[in-house]
């Protein structure tokens, strides 16, 4: 992935250093590599970026899923010391990332072309072993004396290679001598054969079947003979993939165990579920069922069946849509998916009730599912009960990263209840979690205007102001302006 990165960073123009803020210089010989706990900082910040500058499609069951692969190989993986964070963004272009901190995306175009869930986890091994042998502050190092606006140039360059298209990086290289980069173009080379190499390692340790990797890159590097003229996808101009790369990844695996997990056909699903929530609108997507033939396999069958549902009920078709998904729940019963569509259908149906029974129901037997916790938030606010949503999700607002949905519907819930303190608080929280810090001090500024207001509360809204102020000054610092305004 940093093949590109590297190069990209080396013409952008730096935004002049600013003086509030004494920031150190990364990569000299005093400081060696990036700090852990800057790392984190500028990952938090990176984070904020990428949601400012990117749609990220939060739908609980997706996120939930993409995440449990990627933390069931960062259990197995070697020096994974610091928690990771896995994300989709809404982009059908084949692409993936690793940023500082952890934070790993993959676009939806990449997982609608996988076509097995060992295929999407050997993808994102390879991007975790980039973190765990910290290639990005290796690179820091290996410029030598790269300074804070220099870093912030090269996680813009990051955003911009995963959102922003291979036209810019192809720009970027152009623009540089070819003497000046080939030291780098060398050394991140060595990155991705260490990555390709760790990355297979952990798929094997996690179950997963270390041939997929090279699986994935076979099936990409003969779409792309027949493909001439063609724009490639981002994901091999930052991966390049050669016969070399293809025949060395198979001989890695040769010696590996076959996947050791159950099949349940969650991937199937999920890419069907992506498919049908990213495409451009309702219509799009019953279109695609319309013209693609239910395949013969049972698991593929029940998958496509279900995305066809997912879609009549996107379009508000919620007979035929209650109709398949009453046929698959018969089929698989307890099936995640099918439990969650069915709730989905109440509250698309105007029967909060029925929903809030079927989600409790559901949550007997998936406790701590996600998806299910924040339908039955959103069924009980709809029934009138904000104190049973409140009780449900309050305990996740103060965990270290809380859902989006989970501190929108909190605010909700805060507004129902005539508490416009803590409404204004979760609308502030919904905001620094979406990056927009600006917004989320002035929800806070509101709230401390209000009267009455308890001393404690005011406390809390006054320290939150000055810890978000803090994290203000340290990302305009870092990153000058806003990185990028993606169209």
């Amino acid at each position: 992935m940093l093949r590109r990165l590297v190069c990209l960073v080396l013409c952008l123009c730096l935004p002049p250093a600013r003086a509030e803020i004494a920031l150190p210089e990364i990569g000299d010989a005093a400081g060696g590599l990036l700090s852990a706990q800057l790392e984190q900082r500028i990952g938090v910040a990176f984070m904020r970026e990428v949601r400012q500058s990117m749609p990220v499609l939060d739908d609980p069951l997706v996120a939930g899923y993409v995440d449990s692969i990627g933390q069931r190989l960062t259990r197995s993986a070697d020096d994974a010391r610091n928690p990771f964070g896995f994300f989709v963004v809404v982009d059908p272009t084949l692409n993936a990332f690793a940023g500082p901190g952890g934070h790993i995306g993959v676009h939806s175009g990449l997982i609608l072309t996988t076509e097995s869930e060992d295929e999407l986890a050997s993808v994102l091994g390879h991007e975790i072993a980039h973190v765990t042998q910290r290639h990005l502050p290796r690179a820091f190092e290996h410029q030598q004396r790269m300074t804070i606006p220099t870093i912030a140039a090269m996680l813009g360059a990051i955003i911009l290679g995963a959102y922003g298209g291979g036209d810019a990086g192809v720009a970027a290289i152009t623009a540089v001598q070819a003497g000046s980069v080939q030291n780098q173009i060398d050394f991140t080379r060595q990155n991705e054969s260490e990555a390709d190499r760790i990355g297979i390692q952990t798929l094997a340790t996690a179950g997963f079947d270390p041939h997929a990797m090279a699986n994935f890159f076979e099936r990409m590097h003969e779409s792309m003979r027949f493909s001439a003229g063609e724009k490639m996808p981002g994901f091999l101009q930052t991966h390049p993939v050669t016969l070399d790369r293809i025949a060395e990844s198979r001989d890695r695996a040769q010696n590996l165990p076959g996947r050791r997990l159950p099949d349940l056909g969650m991937f199937l699903h999920m890419r069907e579920r992506v498919r049908v929530l990213t495409a451009a609108g309702p219509a799009e997507a019953l279109r695609y069922y319309e013209q693609n033939p239910m395949p013969g396999e049972a698991k593929a069958a029940r998958a496509w069946r279900y995305g066809d549902a997912l879609a009549l009920l996107r379009a508000g078709k919620i007979a035929p849509a209650s109709e398949l998904l009453t046929a698959l729940g018969t089929e698989v019963p307890d099936f995640l998916p099918y439990r969650v569509a069915q709730v989905e259908l109440a509250l698309a149906a105007k029967q909060p009730a029925a929903a809030s029974a079927l989600a409790r129901t559901d949550l007997a037997l998936y406790p701590t599912d996600q998806a299910l916790l924040i339908l039955l938030g959103e069924a009980e606010l709809r029934s009138g009960h904000p104190a049973a949503t409140r009780a449900l999700l309050g305990d996740q607002a103060h965990q270290a990263d809380p859902a989006p949905q989970v501190l929108e519907l909190l605010a909700r819930a805060a507004e129902q209840r005539g508490d416009k303190v803590e409404a204004y608080q979760m609308r502030a929280e919904y905001h620094v979690q979406n990056g927009r810090l600006e917004l989320a001090m002035e929800q806070l500024r509101r709230a401390s205007k209000l009267q009455p207001i308890a001393y404690a509360q005011l406390v809390t809204i006054e320290a939150r102001l000055r810890q978000l102020q803090d994290d203000l000054e340290f990302e305009r610092q870092f990153f000058g302006r806003r990185a990028l305004t993606v169209q």
